[in-house]
């Protein structure tokens, strides 16, 4: 059944992705030109997950292609999470409408009261060095270096670019 909602979710590529009511569960891929708010919608689903879902912020997985969209993802992140909480303690206006419509979401639709709604963003926040966004290549670093007996590989596994390799066979073709 999940398996199947994801897929309808994929399949109605027409339609714009509703960040407020689509399915959490399963495996979802966000992919769009430049410029159409991939980055914003996947800000609002890292924060629904933390709050619907009552997940830490380490239990979250977001892997980009690029460090420059890895760091605008988790800059981009962290600065969703301070302007919510703000808004929700009074400080500031919401500059983004994707705020009180969030927060009315949480309420209205899924019964979840401010207090906890704080309570959950206060705790990914304060966690937030431990987010895991990364890059293809440094999730595979990751996920190898935490398991490699498990993997078969050493202990001390460092990937590299391959910018050895390239040198070395520009050498031989030049020779």
């Amino acid at each position: 059944v999940v398996q199947q909602r994801v897929l309808d979710c994929l399949m109605t590529a027409s339609q714009p992705l509703d960040v407020y009511c689509c399915p959490l569960e399963g495996i979802a891929l966000i992919e769009a030109s430049a410029g159409t708010g991939k980055t914003w919608a996947i800000c609002g689903l890292v924060l629904r997950l933390l709050v619907e879902q009552e997940r830490s912020i380490d239990q979250v997985l977001v892997v980009t292609f690029t460090n420059a969209a890895t760091a605008e993802l988790r800059e981009r992140v962290r600065e969703r999470l301070v302007e919510v909480l703000a808004w929700l303690e009074g400080e500031s206006e919401a500059r983004d409408p994707f705020i009180p419509n969030f927060v009315a979401s949480l309420e209205q639709d899924k019964g979840i009261e401010r207090p906890a709604i704080r309570a959950r963003l206060k705790a990914a926040l304060t966690a937030f060095d431990e987010a895991s966004i990364f890059t293809i290549h440094g999730f595979c670093q990751r996920a190898l270096g935490d398991s490699p007996f498990a993997a078969g590989q050493p202990f001390a596994l460092e990937l590299g670019d391959g910018s050895d390799l390239i040198r070395e066979v520009v050498a031989d073709f030049w020779r």
